[in-house]
């Protein structure tokens, strides 16, 4: 195993302290892309931009964030609110050496020194342009597997972080996903870790009180656009065009086992020939046996609208929903958040959920839709006809408290929920 030179030790706790935003300068960081990241991306550099944060945005693909970032922001200035400055860069991503003969654990060590001590050195460099200190470094979206050996690293590392625990099945699920650490607390247990952020709020006590440091709960944002040209308008209205007319239940994003898609089909050839129709878009990710039976499912039922490729924008994806009279996000094993319920809540549409875990419990308390059994077809096609069949008589029952929703899961509360973990860095 390679030998790394420790660097000097350098004070960093401040916590407790507090630190006006204004002053502040982070390395936003994030190696992942597609699916939520870069939307996530851009409203954490508009959040902190709006805090006064100076903020480097490492990420893959820079010039895209920078863009999207450029689109979304605010074009007047904010009065007497002095605006952060963003500086978007590709980010620096170690290698995992396959194949390495070094035990398994040793090239896991391995690789998060190497990485992490990658991504501290672009905040160094920066620090060097400028003439400024970096504050801390904010990892965008936290996975286990990515942070299984953080720990390791830390003794060559000297900023601060906090972070976006993304997957919380540990603490909501802490017996039936092995491959998930069996004490997550120990990615957040070195010193360098001043916090952390999830978007469950109902776990943030739990998970506090384990890590022994503050958590906040993030919204689940919305944005809201909708398209301003044909090209971005061509998804939504060829699906349109499909329904003629029909309600249309929606499925969309990353379509993998936990979406659901199996139900979501098995529902769809048995609604043959009934007044509504289903519509399927997104990635089709699907290493196993099955997906034949959903090829097949797709070419011989004539009441299934699909486009199996990732919806190219946000844009486009709001688009779609707004076609829809019902959105599916029956979710199956599936303990975390979804930003599809702020979509649809945004767009006054209801949605179907699994029972458990978050989703049912948001979905109960703002009565967003109908919550079924996990996987069973039968209850889906009950909730889907109590949805379609008089949409208006659905909502006149229910009351649906989307502005309720919108406000809970808004820009503002996640401004508010920055400046909490801000001020202990």
């Amino acid at each position: 195993m390679p030998r790394f030179k420790r660097p000097r030790p350098r004070p960093t706790a401040r916590a407790g302290r507090g630190v006006k935003a204004g002053s502040m300068r982070i390395v936003l960081a994030d190696w992942g892309n597609g699916g939520h990241h870069p939307t996530w991306f851009q409203h954490f550099v508009l959040a902190l931009e709006e805090l006064g944060v100076d903020v480097l945005a490492l990420c893959p693909y820079p010039a895209e964030a920078e863009a999207g970032a450029n689109e979304a922001r605010p074009k007047a200035e904010i009065a007497n609110r002095p605006r952060g400055k963003t500086e978007f860069a590709r980010v620096k991503v170690a290698s995992r050496r396959f194949g390495s003969p070094w035990p398994r654990r040793l090239s896991l060590i391995d690789w998060a020194i190497r990485h992490f001590r990658g991504v501290e050195s672009q905040a160094h460099a920066w620090s060097k342009r400028s003439g400024k200190k970096v504050d801390a470094i904010f990892y965008a979206c936290m996975y286990d597997f990515d942070f299984q050996r953080v720990q390791a690293a830390q003794p060559f590392l000297r900023l601060p972080w906090i972070g976006l625990y993304l997957h919380v099945a540990g603490y909501r699920q802490p017996r039936r996903h092995p491959e998930w650490p069996p004490r997550p607390e120990k990615l957040f247990s070195t010193g360098l870790c001043k916090g952390i952020f999830v978007l469950d709020e109902g776990i943030v006590d739990q998970v506090s009180k384990a890590i022994g440091k503050p958590v906040v709960a993030l919204p689940e944002l919305n944005d809201g656009r909708m398209p301003v040209n044909d090209q971005q308008r061509s998804l939504g209205d060829r699906l349109a065009e499909f329904a003629a007319g029909r309600p249309v239940v929606g499925l969309f994003g990353m379509l993998k086992e936990s979406k659901g898609v199996i139900p979501f089909l098995e529902a769809a050839r048995k609604s043959v020939g009934k007044p509504v129709c289903f519509a399927l878009a997104g990635e089709l990710y699907w290493p196993g046996p099955e997906k034949n039976w959903i090829c097949e499912t797709l070419a011989e039922c004539p009441n299934v609208w699909n486009h199996l490729l990732r919806i190219p924008t946000e844009i486009q994806l709001n688009y779609l929903l707004s076609k829809c009279e019902a959105i599916y996000a029956a979710y199956l094993d599936f303990p975390h958040s979804s930003g599809i319920l702020s979509k649809a809540a945004a767009l006054k549409k209801p949605v179907i959920v699994s029972e458990g875990y978050l989703m049912a419990e948001r979905v109960r308390h703002f009565k967003l839709g109908e919550i079924i059994s996990e996987g069973k077809v039968p209850a889906l096609l009950d909730a889907i006809n109590a949805i379609t069949k008089d949409p208006a008589a659905w909502q006149a029952a229910n009351q649906p408290q989307w502005r309720e929703y919108c406000e809970a899961q808004s820009f503002t509360r996640l401004k508010s929920s920055f400046q909490k973990l801000l001020a202990v860095l």
